[in-house]
């Protein structure tokens, strides 16, 4: 709010100087002509955030392999409306937006930004955060094998297929990434009414990993096995390591609580989730201990006809095609 008073203020300024340069005596003419001058700086302004943002677009959708949500009717609505406004003044007045001066304030305002980003390169955004955090306190911690107590999440869901008598046909940690943001203590919770369609279940964690971490003797981190069912008599079930992403959930509970993290009350979570599955994505391509061992899974938790047991089926037949020949009867 302290932006838009400033700014509102800074519109009021120049809008003076304008009027003084005149001695308040305009003609018709002269509003007219600051009017169209007006439409059309604002229409190239608008442009150029435009285009930044089908590149961003493109750019999070090739990320996350996920076209992502744009929400323009909370966030981009006011200035739809008025470039939409800038260009039917234009028109009326027989002017052009389409030149080569709009190449021009666009090639500007990119240096502009470029100049920007690279003076605030040093700060993060909150959704890049998360996903250092989750990498460095959580990824780290129960995935690569620290070569003395505990042996990594390959050996470990190793150590479960033998214990239990089946077989993980992908041996990756699947990080559930909702599109709500609620993460439920049990992933059943996503589980459909119809007893035909495919669903999970929840079996025996993996062993506990017990660390010294932060000052904390011996502190646990567990990881959850489920069992997937394409039908009820499904004798030869699916079994994955799948999690929510804990740090979206908090994210979660700090929107649920905007009146406590007051300067989090404006918050777009959309716009923080984006940040953060895009950023995960990267830390583990370029991690040689969590590449290949950790897949982002995208689930829209408010579509009622999406399944998460279907989703973990499809991404688990992309990474391995021969899964149904390689599992076992339970």
């Amino acid at each position: 709010m302290e932006l838009e008073h400033i700014l509102g203020i800074q519109v009021l300024f120049l809008g003076g100087i304008t009027a003084g340069h005149h001695s308040l005596n305009m003609d018709i003419a002269t509003i007219m002509k600051y009017v169209v001058l007006l439409a059309r700086y604002t229409a190239y302004l608008l442009s150029s955030q435009f285009l930044e943002l089908g590149i961003h677009t493109i750019y999070t959708a090739f990320q996350t392999r996920q076209f992502p949500e744009l929400h323009w009717k909370d966030k981009y609505k006011n200035a739809v409306y008025a470039f939409g406004v800038s260009t039917a003044v234009l028109a009326v007045n027989s002017q052009l937006v389409l030149n080569m001066d709009l190449v021009l304030i666009l090639i500007a305002c990119s240096i502009s930004r470029y100049i920007e980003a690279k003076r605030r390169s040093a700060t993060i955004s909150y959704g890049e955060g998360m996903a250092c955090s989750f990498a460095e306190g959580y990824l780290y911690q129960v995935i690569p094998s620290d070569g003395a107590r505990f042996y990594g999440l390959n050996e470990q869901i190793r150590e479960a297929e033998a214990d239990q008598r089946v077989i993980f046909p992908v041996r990756r940690l699947f990080i559930v990434i909702t599109k709500s943001l609620f993460c439920p203590p049990n992933l059943e919770h996503f589980n459909k009414n119809d007893p035909m369609q495919p669903s999970m279940e929840a079996c025996r964690s993996l062993s506990d990993v017990q660390k010294d971490v932060a000052g904390v003797r011996d502190r646990v981190y567990r990881n959850t096995t489920y069992k997937i069912r394409r039908h009820p008599d499904d004798h030869k079930p699916v079994y994955v390591v799948a999690e929510c992403a804990t740090p979206l959930h908090t994210l979660w509970k700090v929107l649920q609580r905007r009146t406590v993290y007051q300067r989090l009350a404006d918050a777009d979570g959309a716009e923080i989730t984006e940040e953060f599955c895009a950023t995960l994505p990267t830390i583990v391509a370029n991690s040689p201990e969590l590449r290949g061992r950790v897949e982002m899974i995208y689930f829209d938790d408010t579509n009622p006809d999406e399944n998460l047991a279907e989703v973990l089926l499809a991404k688990i037949r992309e990474i391995e095609p021969d899964f149904e020949n390689i599992t076992r009867n339970e």
